[in-house]
């Protein structure tokens, strides 16, 4: 338990825990299942910031009341015809996510001619298309009029400085939070360029901080480490590692702030894989009942039901 925990004590548990929920693509719907159990245990939420994925998935608990409002709306999404308008960088069920991630994505582009222009251009997928999920994922309102506090994270393109979203358009928030460079450009809101939270805050605890003063629970959906043989690893997949030990580095550090943390069993999952909807709710879902004990205690939800007399023995 962290030091928050230690200087607000009783009060700070009596009132719940704020939630501090990571990015991860489709990994990120593991969020889901937390948000069920946690439902389901009657823990109370203060408040949650979330990344990326963790903001789209935390708004839309709020807005949508419960969790399975909000599995019901990705179904939604994942039958709707928006998917099949993007640039096709999902995963084949037959492809290892182990593989190259550059030669993945080649792999699923329509030709290899598309695949060289791409190299030239600023993105793959635009605003307007982005915008155009997130629209139909979430309502057009306001952060102010949520009923529980709410901060999209994202990332100043221009200063590498994360950037908290607390006021405004929900919409525009969550986009600018999901706008993952490379993937999406910069997204342009009160005079900033922002792009994914991930960058520099994967898991937004500190963050998370800021909008009550409760302990916080972070959920990480991470990917997973996998082993590779360093006598056949390729040029581009050394490049890839070491980018991912620098973003593991900083995701631990972040982590090591929270006062209880959960890992989903998500690793395996690519950031394209939204069709794998049911298996990364399942682990959600595995993980916060797995931890319930220790989430009740921290969240003071034990002692706020213990009858009186059982409180003064």
């Amino acid at each position: 338990m962290g030091v928050f925990s230690f200087l607000f004590g009783r009060r700070a548990k009596a009132d719940g825990l704020v939630l501090a929920l990571g990015g991860g693509g489709a990994r990120g719907l593991a969020h889901i299942g937390v948000l069920e159990v946690l439902e389901q245990a009657g823990v109370p939420i203060a408040g949650i910031a979330g990344t990326s994925a963790g903001a789209i998935v935390g708004a839309m608990w709020i807005v949508l009341g419960d969790a399975p409002a909000v599995t019901r709306r990705w179904r939604e999404f994942l039958a709707a015809e928006i998917l099949k308008e993007l640039p096709d960088v999902r995963l084949s069920p037959t492809v290892s996510s182990r593989d190259n991630p550059l030669l993945l994505l080649a792999r699923r582009l329509q030709r290899s001619a598309v695949v060289a222009l791409a190299l030239d251009r600023t993105s793959v997928v635009t605003h307007s298309q982005l915008a155009r999920g997130v629209t139909f994922l979430l309502p057009d309102v306001t952060i102010e009029s949520l009923s529980t506090k709410f901060a999209a994270v994202a990332t100043d393109f221009d200063t590498g400085e994360p950037v908290l979203l607390r006021r405004g358009s929900l919409r525009a928030a969550v986009t600018a939070s999901s706008a993952v460079p490379a993937v999406v450009p910069p997204f342009p809101l009160d005079g900033r360029h922002l792009t994914d939270g991930g960058t520099v805050a994967d898991v937004p605890v500190a963050q998370a901080r800021v909008l009550a003063r409760r302990p916080v629970l972070a959920v990480s959906v991470g990917e997973g480490w996998q082993p590779q043989d360093p006598a056949r690893i390729t040029l581009a997949q050394a490049m890839m590692r070491a980018t991912n030990m620098t973003h593991k580095a900083l995701r631990d550090a972040q982590l090591a702030s929270a006062d209880l943390v959960l890992a989903p069993d998500v690793g395996a999952l690519h950031w394209s894989e939204f069709s794998r909807l049911d298996e990364a709710v399942a682990a959600g879902r595995a993980a916060a009942s797995a931890a319930m004990s220790s989430i009740r205690a921290l969240a003071g939800c034990d002692a706020a039901r213990r009858p009186r007399n059982e409180e003064s023995r």
